[in-house]
């Protein structure tokens, strides 16, 4: 395909394909399920990233990581 033939991606699209949005939403995940997840690449320009749990994230698609603390336990006083 080329890129004249290439469709046109609205700005609204382009923040939410982006690297910025994939990480702040795998922080909110992350904080949501209390584990950690982790930024991959997809390969498919409509969703370049997705956010997945760390566990089952691909070695070589990892983008990056939220790895998540619990400073709350107890034990740790």
């Amino acid at each position: 395909m080329t890129d004249s033939a290439r469709p046109q991606r609205s700005s609204k699209r382009a923040r939410l394909c982006s690297i910025e949005n994939a990480n702040r939403i795998a922080t909110r995940v992350a904080e949501h399920v209390q584990g950690d997840t982790a930024v991959v690449k997809t390969g498919n320009p409509l969703q370049p990233f997705r956010v997945v749990l760390a566990s089952k994230a691909a070695p070589g698609r990892t983008v990056s990581r939220v790895v998540t603390c619990n400073d709350d336990d107890p034990d740790d006083q």
